[in-house]
């Protein structure tokens, strides 16, 4: 190649970069920059893993199931869903195709004009989309909450019969213990109806406690939004890239 056409390439290259660098910035900056730049960069250069796979983001409830309910009205339901944007957009980022559950505030199976639906048809419905689409994994995002206020803590639920749910889980609350802080929660095993099927792997994210004071309100921040999904994102680029299980610091 002639160096002044070489030059021209690389001069576009660089104007591409930039491009998609200010898109990120102004769409709401996706990547947590607080996140240590050594482990963003790592993160980042094993991106490839995830290339290729259909990954199915789970905002717990919706609609007339609002989850949990902090003391000041903030809803489960609002705060899972941006969550969950923020992970999907950082999957497609990185060349996945991300597929939501749900993108706005209603219930899968229609039970507010259906009222002969459960709760376990609600859940199947979340379950049928991953069939649809040929999920790699399912990741469902929710809160959790408790009456005593010094419960925290961000903790990954898979189910015992699954080696490789076990996996994602374990890589996914590492990384939520380095970013978030340590709070003495590991990887637990849970028979939830979403994580019975075992076709995928499979994982809950309790991103935290709403009816803890502190993280309550922080878990409405959007940086901590993303520092969140970040989180989640980054276990399964690890996950996808062949890594063992950590053992529990515990």
């Amino acid at each position: 190649m002639r160096p002044f056409i070489f030059l021209r390439v690389f001069r576009i290259n660089q104007c591409l970069m930039l491009v998609s660098l200010l898109a990120l910035l102004l769409g709401g900056a996706y990547y947590p920059y607080a996140v240590a730049a050594r482990e963003r960069g790592a993160v980042q250069a094993m991106s490839w893993s995830v290339a290729g796979k259909v990954i199915m983001v789970d905002p717990g409830h919706g609609g007339i199931d609002p989850g949990a309910v902090s003391r000041t009205g903030v809803l489960e339901k609002d705060i899972n869903l941006q969550i969950a944007q923020r992970l999907a957009a950082m999957f497609r980022q990185a060349g996945a195709s991300a597929v939501l559950t749900r993108d706005g505030d209603y219930d899968l199976a229609d039970r507010e004009h259906l009222p002969g639906l459960t709760n376990r048809d609600e859940l199947q419905a979340r379950l049928g989309l991953a069939d649809k689409h040929h999920a790699d994994i399912f990741i469902s995002i929710h809160l959790n909450s408790y009456p005593s206020a010094d419960c925290e803590g961000a903790q990954v639920f898979y189910h015992p019969r699954s080696v490789e749910s076990f996996r994602l889980a374990a890589l996914v609350q590492q990384e939520l213990i380095a970013v978030l802080g340590d709070q003495y929660r590991w990887a637990k095993g849970a028979d939830f109806f979403v994580l019975r099927d075992v076709k995928r792997p499979a994982i809950v994210v309790e991103a935290g406690f709403l009816s803890h004071p502190r993280e309550g309100i922080l878990l409405t921040e959007p940086a901590y939004q993303n520092k969140v999904a970040w989180c989640v994102y980054a276990g399964v680029v690890h996950f996808f890239a062949g890594q063992p299980a950590p053992k529990s610091p515990y």
